[in-house]
């Protein structure tokens, strides 16, 4: 039976620099190393735990290795594996009497396992480690000093509260524990950040000491504010990743007015906050109201740091953070906005102006993107000058002329610079296009796939939809980033600075300004319920993505998609539809419609190239072979009204299939 002793409080952390490593596992090898540690080891693997194990390959004998020594100094959590002969090995003995000392110096947390030993034996050298001290006092009787440390360290680590004790019975369960006591003891990880950080160290202590990180008595807000695409968020981020560890909680919320437009948005953005502080992920409320109680009840006594990216609405701040009172003392508040009046609005008075690079910060950001070093070649010095001169600081805008024209001639940058010096210099629309219009035709599409219907969807999924629509997809992906028009976040998310975004979405506006129904693409709620519910639809639309921040309901007569002939991406939320779709394109690759209104699909739907079948939350019931599965990747009908009555022959294919 495992048994767990108690669990301690996470500790605050005062360097992130210093540390390598999450964890450092300390064992006895021929006691533990296969039937315990090593599994251990792996399960903290697979939790995102980045744990320390000596290899074999730091070398044997009596002196431990200095390399040792630093791999445990460079980690925030010792795992001592106790077991029969631990203390046999004056190795583990070194080992642990360092680790007490870092505990010490060094405000290291330390996590003992009893593997089947008892812990008393341990504290207080009985049985087995009565034994092995006695030869070692023996061995070492000219070194009483070193001994008397390795017995002072084994009743110190034997002695913590933090203790887990294992004796007989369900190991995978009691590992599983551990990890999740250690993962609970660690600070929240780091968000990635730009490649090239330029001119931000002097923002980046501004903000800091506006915070005043060192008060730990009241609550600090501040906010940021200034145009878009001028830094705002990699500003934020930087200083997040400087002071997260030192808090009990930290949570950055991005996006805050993009998702807070969506149904529940606001709801939902309360619950991340709360999961990711707390570190919990059952948190379940319905309103924003409800959300509010919640947080000031669950936070008001815990040091939090809390990033608000994007907010636009003063609404949108009172519900995320309201008062000073909903946090715990020393708690720190960062808002990013384009509204300064919403800061005034909210009386907060620590604010910090984003502002444009100067011209030697513009020069060195361009260039890092254009040529990958801080200065341009000879060759291209007048010209690189003359462009960080045009754009007047404006990083999103620097980072997106130098990836433009990285890898070209001059010839390519002479072309390309005209283009741009016929730009307006207050038109950073048209400044953005210019990226956009040097794209092959297929790699175009796909970028407006991304803007209009999958920011901020994972690689994966994104791979598999427009893979059957263009042959290459991951190459001209690869091209985007090398582009910098999208990024790919370190857990696998495809993600596009709002105003590319807004970019995309123009050049499709654009396509037919005043007639939604001959646009390739519709993601705008209004234009497409009057598409549907007046059957403008035409050949023309190839995507559409209908979610209202409301629910709305939807009259129409079923047959507005019979003349989207090219329609290949159909996702729907939020929606009510009083009549069933009496026709679908079989040209779809994506069907993702939550809340289908009928048990059945039209008579004649029988698409070929579908990839991702979603009918969640719908009435469809499934009382025959599924026929569409040549090129299936996804098929979820979770949470529908009706069982499922048929049988599948999946073994053919490789897909994630979700059927409660």
């Amino acid at each position: 039976m495992a048994i767990q002793v108690v669990s301690p409080s996470s500790h605050s952390f005062t360097s992130e620099a210093k540390y390598r490593y999450d964890v450092f596992l300390s064992f006895r090898g021929e006691d533990t190393r296969h039937i315990f540690t090593a599994p251990l080891h792996d399960a903290l693997h697979r939790k995102g735990i980045n744990a320390f194990i000596d290899d074999k390959k730091l070398g044997k004998g009596e002196k431990i290795s200095p390399t040792l020594l630093k791999a445990i100094e460079r980690s925030r959590i010792s795992i001592i594996v106790f077991s029969k002969n631990y203390a046999t090995s004056t190795w583990c003995l070194e080992e642990l009497a360092h680790i007490v000392w870092c505990k010490k110096e060094k405000k290291q947390l330390v996590m003992p396992i009893f593997y089947k030993v008892d812990p008393m034996d341990v504290q207080y050298q009985r049985n087995s480690f009565e034994e092995a001290m006695a030869v070692l006092e023996e061995r070492f009787r000219d070194d009483t000093e070193k001994v008397r440390k390795w017995r002072s360290a084994l009743f110190e680590a034997a002695s913590l509260s933090s203790a887990w004790l294992f004796k007989d019975g369900y190991q995978d369960g009691f590992i599983e524990s551990i990890v999740e006591d250690a993962y609970a003891r660690l600070p929240p990880k780091r968000y990635h950040n730009v490649d090239y950080i330029v001119g931000l160290e002097p923002c980046i202590e501004k903000v800091m000491s506006l915070l005043d990180e060192s008060d730990d008595n009241r609550v600090s807000m501040l906010g940021i504010y200034g145009i878009g695409g001028i830094g705002k968020t990699t500003l934020a981020k930087a200083v997040y990743n400087s002071i997260f560890f030192n808090f009990e909680g930290a949570c950055f919320l991005f996006d805050v007015r993009e998702i807070s437009k969506k149904y529940q948005g606001v709801v939902s953005l309360q619950r991340t906050l709360l999961s990711e502080i707390l570190d919990e992920n059952k948190i379940k409320f319905c309103s924003v109201d409800e959300g509010i109680s919640k947080i000031k009840h669950r936070l008001s006594r815990k040091k939090i740091l809390l990033v608000l990216d994007d907010v636009e609405e003063v609404e949108q701040l009172e519900q995320l953070a309201g008062g000073c009172d909903w946090f715990g003392c020393g708690s720190k508040i960062i808002i990013t906005t384009r509204n300064k009046q919403l800061l005034i609005a909210r009386n907060i008075t620590k604010t910090y102006e984003m502002k444009e690079l100067n011209e030697s910060y513009s020069l060195e950001l361009f260039c890092w993107h254009a040529f990958r070093k801080s200065q341009p070649p000879k060759v291209y010095k007048s010209m690189s000058i003359g462009i960080t001169r045009y754009v007047r600081g404006l990083p999103l805008t620097l980072k997106l002329i130098g990836s433009n024209l990285a890898h070209k001639d001059l010839e390519e940058w002479r072309y390309a610079l005209k283009q741009y010096y016929q730009i307006s210099r207050t038109t950073i629309y048209e400044i953005l296009k210019v990226s956009y219009d040097c794209l092959q035709d297929d790699a175009k599409r796909i970028f407006l796939d991304i803007a209009c219907f999958f920011a901020k969807e994972t690689l994966e999924l994104v791979e598999d939809i427009l893979g059957a629509c263009y042959y290459g997809t991951r190459f001209y992906i690869e091209v985007l980033v090398d582009k910098s028009l999208i990024t790919i976040a370190d857990n696998g998310l495809l993600l596009m600075h709002d105003l590319i975004q807004q970019m995309g979405k123009k050049i499709v506006e654009q396509e037919a300004p005043s007639n939604p129904g001959r646009r390739s693409r519709l993601w705008y709620y209004k234009d497409v319920l009057n598409v549907l519910r007046k059957d403008l639809g035409e050949k023309d639309i190839e995507g559409i993505i209908l979610d209202p921040p409301e629910q709305e309901e939807v009259k129409w007569n079923g047959l507005a998609f019979e003349k989207m002939d090219n329609l290949r991406i159909l996702i729907v939320r939020n929606t009510q539809f009083l009549t069933s779709p009496r026709y679908l394109p079989n040209s779809l690759i994506l069907l993702d419609w939550e809340g289908y209104p009928s048990m059945t699909l039209p008579p004649d739907f029988s698409p070929p190239k579908l990839v991702c079948f979603k009918l969640c939350r719908s009435l469809f019931k499934l009382e025959e072979p599924f026929q569409m599965v040549a090129l299936l990747k996804s098929f979820q009908i979770a949470y529908s009204r009706y069982k499922i009555l048929a049988y599948f022959c999946w073994e053919a294919f490789d897909l994630m299939v979700e059927i409660p």
